[in-house]
């Protein structure tokens, strides 16, 4: 147990920038083919989703090869590389569902406007760009001896789910999740500046109580010098240390959306990234020459907590009841429904 959640933290941190692709697009600006406008655009008619049997197409950063799975088999290996396998059935299906999800909007995505650099892929498996995959042989090294119970676990919630993934208004929805919350989820909005009525603040209180969520960081001040000058060379310093960093603007559950650090204005976001924050809800305290982060959470807190998700399930909520509740306004589909 003790492994797998250390695991889930490390893909949680990844998760304070992954899923900006996710929602953006890799690495295009927003409206980025139909990702800026699927949440609105309920008028439209259901398009295909994904012809039934076709593969999914992940390039191997390393090789430059294109390797192909079958839809369950990239499930699983999402799944296994997502989310603690010692996790409740109904998490691990509700995880299973999003990774769905997320290859069927990245199927439609390229098969609009392909992305070159993929050479006819759906994503890569560069997880600076794309959701965390496992192969066979990743997972068994990752799991070691207990690789076939976790398969066997994780498979079992890929069948639950097969063929369902999250829609809103007849699309495939555009997926987030993070490792716990403060107690709230993030909106887009205050995380990425898109508002997505799906993807919206809502209530995790359970996350609260969970020893991981909270966390603290202590920088001396030649530290945190150093992680700035890093991230921007040209920054002036010359102002008291006292003057160096000030949260400008939060929202009501504790999410830095705004902080002035030396002459430069950051969101929440980035300051996590350059510093290495767990999540975007801190507080700061500057005393004896360092800088004490406390902060809530882990991850950008959009979306799906994957420890609230747990809780529901042992309260006896279902997949559905978890998906809809972190995703208000959506609905379980069958691929069946839309392919062909």
């Amino acid at each position: 147990m003790k492994e797998y959640i250390q695991s889930t933290v490390v893909f949680a941190i990844m998760l304070l920038v992954i899923p900006c692709v996710v929602f953006l697009g890799a690495g295009k600006p927003v409206p980025d083919r139909e990702e800026g406008s699927s949440a609105t655009q309920s008028s439209q008619p259901p398009r295909e989703i994904i012809p039934t049997g076709e593969k999914v197409k992940i390039l191997s950063a390393k090789s430059g090869e294109i390797n192909e799975y079958t839809m369950d088999d990239y499930v699983l290996g999402a799944v296994m590389a997502q989310m603690p396998s010692d996790f409740e059935p109904a998490a691990l299906q509700a995880q299973a569902v999003l990774a769905r999800t997320y290859a069927l909007h990245r199927t439609k995505s390229e098969s609009a406007n392909p992305t070159p650099e993929l050479k006819g892929a759906v994503m890569s498996d560069d997880t600076n760009l794309y959701q965390a995959f496992f192969t066979p042989d990743q997972a068994k090294e990752f799991y070691k001896e207990n690789y076939e119970q976790a398969r066997t676990k994780i498979l079992d919630a890929v069948k639950a789910t097969h063929d369902k993934y999250l829609s809103y208004a007849d699309e495939p929805v555009l997926i987030a999740f993070h490792a716990v919350s403060c107690g709230y989820t993030a909106s887009a909005k205050d995380a990425w500046g898109q508002d997505i009525p799906y993807l919206s603040s809502v209530e995790s209180k359970s996350d609260e109580t969970l020893e991981i969520s909270g966390s603290e960081l202590t920088l001396t001040e030649d530290q945190f010098k150093e992680k700035i000058t890093g991230a921007y060379k040209d920054i002036k310093t010359d102002s008291p240390s006292d003057k160096w960093l000030e949260i400008t603007q939060m929202n009501s559950h504790g999410y830095v959306l705004c902080a002035r650090v030396f002459t430069q204005t950051l969101t929440g976001m980035r300051l996590c990234e350059i510093l290495g924050l767990n999540s975007p809800v801190f507080t700061v305290e500057h005393s004896q020459g360092k800088f004490i982060f406390k902060t809530k959470g882990v991850g950008h807190m959009v979306g799906m907590s994957q420890f609230g998700a747990n809780e529901m399930a042992k309260q006896g909520k279902s997949c559905d009841d978890i998906l809809t509740h972190y995703f208000p306004g959506t609905k379980l589909t069958q691929i069946s429904s839309q392919g062909t």
